[in-house]
């Protein structure tokens, strides 16, 4: 075992003393890499041999994720040089771009060198074809970033309410010592302390952080936003801050009780009862596009109210056909600003006695009895003249 290693040594020795060509380690810009950096990258190629000229010279490249070789040569990942003289340099130059979505780590390029070895001897040339292929690593910083995510963002006015906040590094990179700054307005307040230090949050990793915040009572309802500003220190050594928007849902709480549905007026028109049922808003939320139906002996009967604000109220008028003992059933159904559904329900108990009308003489009667007073009328003028022309022919 130990002779074939000392083989192996022995080959590799002779291999790299032959070898003219060597390959220096890759020089870029940026010096320091972060995902999604376009990379200058220089290969520095030296002909060690004091006494051969090398030619043909072709230096290849082959990255690996993340990266990705740019088209700045003829033949894109080679570049040539056409001879070196015993002891001369050129340098080639490649073009690399990372993956935005690459994370902190090294990543493997394969530098591949081929080249003629020319033998002078006795004025004759003799090429010796070889190659070489030399594997660098070159780091990548990813970089942190992070969203912020509350599990309930309402408030009511004039409350205090605890949120929590969902902190997750979607970045690549991992960040160091983490602070958080909250910073409130003149409407949400943030209570207790407005500093909180996270420490280090590596990526892909998230922090949920209890805070509090209390909505002023006079506050409209609407969308208010207080501010997260973080500050950490990168894999790369340098400083980074970010301001992150958190928007906080104001809503004014509507109540059970807060419409008040109430029976206005029954009045009895003969034939049907006219009933008015009345509905107040008795909150300081706005109660929207309200129905309001009553239901009487199993029929419904259907009126829109429309939007209701503060201290408001309207009626309706209700034309039923029921008469007697009526229990009536008044639903309100309505919405808030968000659109979220709500209803009340009353009851009332009404008793309506049916009119009798009084019995009138029919209309034909009417008629017959003012022909028949006519006719006695004609028949008395009548029988009157008579009476005078007889008188006159006795004179």
């Amino acid at each position: 075992m130990m002779k074939k290693l000392l083989i192996i040594l022995i080959g590799f020795i002779l291999l790299s003393s032959i070898s003219a060509i060597q390959i220096d380690a890759p020089q870029y810009q940026p010096n320091v890499i972060h995902p999604g950096d376009d990379v200058d990258l220089w290969i520095k190629i030296n002909n060690d041999n004091y006494d051969n000229e090398v030619k043909n010279i072709v230096v290849e490249v082959t990255p690996h994720y993340p990266f990705e070789l740019r088209q700045v040569n003829p033949i894109k990942g080679k570049a040539t040089i056409s001879h070196l003289n015993p002891g001369e340099s050129d340098t080639v130059y490649f073009k690399l771009h990372v993956d935005e979505n690459a994370p902190s780590r090294d990543y493997r390029i394969d530098v591949k060198v081929s080249y003629d070895e020319v033998d002078k001897e006795d004025g004759k040339e003799t090429s010796h074809h070889y190659e070489i292929t030399k594997i660098y690593y070159l780091h990548v910083y990813g970089i942190a970033s992070f969203e912020i995510n509350i599990d309930d963002t309402s408030i009511i006015p004039g409350k205090t309410k605890t949120i929590k906040l969902d902190i997750k590094n979607v970045g690549t990179g991992n960040a160091k010592y983490l602070n958080l700054y909250l910073i409130g307005n003149d409407k949400i307040n943030i209570l207790g302390g407005s500093l909180i230090f996270v420490g280090c949050l590596k990526a892909n990793n998230q922090y949920i952080i209890p805070i509090k915040i209390y909505a002023v009572p006079e506050i409209e309802d609407g969308i208010y936003s207080i501010n997260a500003n973080l500050f950490w220190v990168g894999e790369d050594g340098k400083q980074y801050n970010s301001t992150i928007p958190l928007n906080i849902r104001v809503v004014k709480k509507i109540y059970a009780n807060q419409p008040y549905i109430y029976l206005d007026d029954v009045k009895n028109k003969g034939d049907y009862i006219e009933i008015t049922i009345g509905i107040a808003n008795r909150g300081t939320t706005k109660i929207k596009h309200c129905v309001m139906t009553l239901t009487a002996n199993g029929r419904n009967y259907t009126k829109y109210i429309g939007d209701l604000d503060e201290d408001d109220y309207d009626t309706s008028i209700f034309e039923i056909k029921e008469f007697g003992d009526i229990p009536i059933k008044v639903t309100v159904t309505y919405f808030d600003d968000y659109h979220n559904p709500y209803n009340a329900t009353e009851t009332f108990n009404i008793h309506v006695e049916k009119v009798k009308k009084e019995e009138s003489l029919s209309p034909m009667y009417i008629i017959g009895g003012v022909i028949v007073v006519i006719i006695i009328i004609l028949y008395i003028r009548k029988r009157k003249r008579h009476q005078e022309f007889e008188e006159f022919e006795e004179i």
